[in-house]
Parts: C-alpha cells; sequence; structure tokens
C-alpha cells in the first residue's frame, strides 16, 4: 500500500481545537474502555501532542509518552505544551516502527491519521504490539476508505480488511472495526491476549 508523509509546514493545522468535532477523544476513550486507570498510555505520531494531552486529561495517574519521528514535532511540544512542563506528557523520539521504551510498558497504544503515512504498517502495528502489556489495548483511527469531504487520497486509505488482516497477524485479538463511529474516519481497537 502507498504512504503519505505530512508536510511539517502544516504543522500548526494539528493545533486546530476544530479537529476535535470529527476526532472527538471521547469517543476514542469510550472505544477504549474509559480506562482512567491506565498508568502508562503511548501514542504513535504523536504530531503536537493535541490528542496526548487529552488522553493525559482523562487518565490523571498515567504518564502519555507522546512519540514521533520529527525532531520539530518534539521540540513544538516541549515549548508549547503545559502538560509536558508538567511531566503528563513525555515526548520520545521514535522511529516508524521503533519506540525507545521498554517491552510490554503500556497500557493503551493509539496512533490518530498515522495509518495512511505508514510505509511499513505491519511493522508499526506489531511494534504497539511489543509495547502493550498482557491485555494492553490498541486503537488505530484513519481516514476512512470511502468519499470524504477532505483527507488524504484513496489509495493511502486502509479498508477494513487492511485492519483486520494487520492487527491479526501483529498477535492482536478481538479487532473491532467500526466504520460509523466517526464521520470521517475508521476507528480500530484491539487487545493483547493476556
Amino acid at each position: 500500500m502507498a504512504h503519505l508523509k505530512f508536510d511539517l509546514a502544516k504543522l500548526e493545522r494539528l493545533n486546530d481545537p476544530g479537529r476535535f468535532e470529527t476526532l472527538p477523544p471521547d469517543v476514542f476513550w469510550h472505544a477504549l474502555g474509559e480506562p482512567a486507570d491506565a498508568r502508562v498510555i503511548v501514542e504513535i505520531g504523536a504530531g503536537t501532542g493535541i490528542f496526548a494531552a487529552a488522553f493525559a486529561e482523562r487518565a490523571p495517574e498515567a504518564i502519555v509518552y507522546a512519540a514521533d519521528t520529527a525532531d520539530e514535532m518534539l521540540v513544538w511540544m516541549r515549548e508549547h505544551r503545559p502538560e509536558v512542563a508538567a511531566g503528563r506528557v513525555v515526548p520520545v523520539k521514535a522511529t516508524e516502527t521503533g519506540v525507545p521504551l521498554a517491552d510490554g510498558i503500556a497500557d493503551v497504544v493509539y496512533m490518530v491519521n498515522v495509518h495512511h503515512e505508514l510505509a511499513d504498517p505491519a511493522a508499526s502495528y506489531a511494534e504497539a504490539f511489543r509495547l502493550l502489556a498482557s491485555g494492553g489495548r490498541c486503537l488505530a483511527v484513519d481516514w476512512a476508505s470511502r468519499e470524504t469531504p477532505k483527507g488524504p487520497p484513496q489509495a493511502v486509505r486502509a479498508s477494513r480488511e487492511d485492519f483486520e488482516r494487520l492487527l491479526a497477524a501483529a498477535g492482536f485479538e478481538d479487532v473491532r472495526v467500526n466504520l460509523d463511529a466517526l464521520p470521517w474516519h475508521t476507528l480500530v481497537t484491539a487487545t493483547k491476549p493476556r
């Protein structure tokens, strides 16, 4: 499958609070089972940390590791996110397929609008699986493979079958692909077996 990288010149678009209209964190949180007792949450492809901050708010005892490949994103988070200054969100330099954190560290691993940018989605989901503790939950949200008012080309969008195949191959169980929870996106959850 083709992939399409984010244009860093458009960084400020990632901070538009209007994004929450079509990507509401409460919907993600509910889909994960509202894990308010989570201790460690990892976001892969965190960008400027807008969703990391939202997850930190919903899990007051958690540390949220906001992993990204772009130094510009990590610098932006350090300079602008109060959650970083408070130690609640921790920016982490990563690659698409490698986050420098311990095996089984996380209760939740998630990605929002990252799948269509991945060069090797199978390896990225395998990394999410590695990071999760037994029973941990994974969430992936990306542009639906249908016409939407905006978004990337259809060629880089994943279908229900793509998500089911990739997550099952990574070792996840209880893979659920929801095509209706969000207006323009597909929402996927899965669990690492106990």
